[in-house]
């Protein structure tokens, strides 16, 4: 029976593990600049040859 509980313990241990370092993961590199991203999309649909449905 305290094999469960050991296991329990185990598992949770390793699960904030990953969290943890998944939270102390970010690089803080970014993006010099202003992105725009419509024309980026823009850009890209046009290269493929498709239609754009998502403009207003």
């Amino acid at each position: 029976m305290e094999w469960i509980f050991i296991s329990f313990a185990v598992g949770l241990i390793a699960v904030l593990a990953i969290f943890a370092t998944a939270a102390n993961n970010n690089d803080g590199a970014t993006v010099p600049g202003h992105f725009d991203f419509d024309k980026y999309k823009s850009r890209e649909i046009s290269k493929r040859g498709l239609f754009a449905k998502t403009k207003w």
